[in-house]
């Protein structure tokens, strides 16, 4: 009986006490850095007239970021995109690298690999088709 008066005296003041603990702990646990591994689409825009692009892309490109484990947790693949710009380009190869730098990624989210990191691109004019 004494085991069971001391457990439900002050139940109200014990139940905000193990609350505020268990905000802490989230609090503590989700500000430490984290890493994730996510995959991105990647698009073109822009592509001139006349052109074509003849080499295979890859469709998505893995990242791995790092920051805050409560904003890791919350990220979506949709938040993020790459696209490469392909106005006033020839024909011809063009590589593009350096794509963390292309990368929108939201606040506080760091780019730490990119897979692939150098994408090259073949550009060749389309044939035109005569009117016979």
């Amino acid at each position: 009986m004494m085991v069971w008066q001391a457990l439900v005296n002050n139940l109200s003041l014990k139940l905000l006490a193990l609350l505020l603990a268990v905000a802490l702990w989230v609090l503590a646990t989700g500000a430490k850095d984290s890493e994730r591994d996510i995959s991105i689409p990647l698009s073109t825009r822009n592509l001139p007239a006349g052109l074509s692009v003849a080499s295979p892309l890859p469709g998505t490109i893995e990242v791995t970021v790092a920051g805050p484990k409560i904003r890791l947790l919350g990220l979506r693949s949709e938040e993020m995109s790459l696209s490469l710009d392909l106005d006033n380009l020839h024909e011809g190869t063009v590589t593009f690298s350096g794509m963390e730098k292309r990368l929108r990624i939201p606040p506080g989210i760091i780019v730490m690999r990119l897979y692939p990191s150098v994408i090259e691109v073949k550009l060749v004019r389309t044939a035109k088709r005569g009117v016979r």
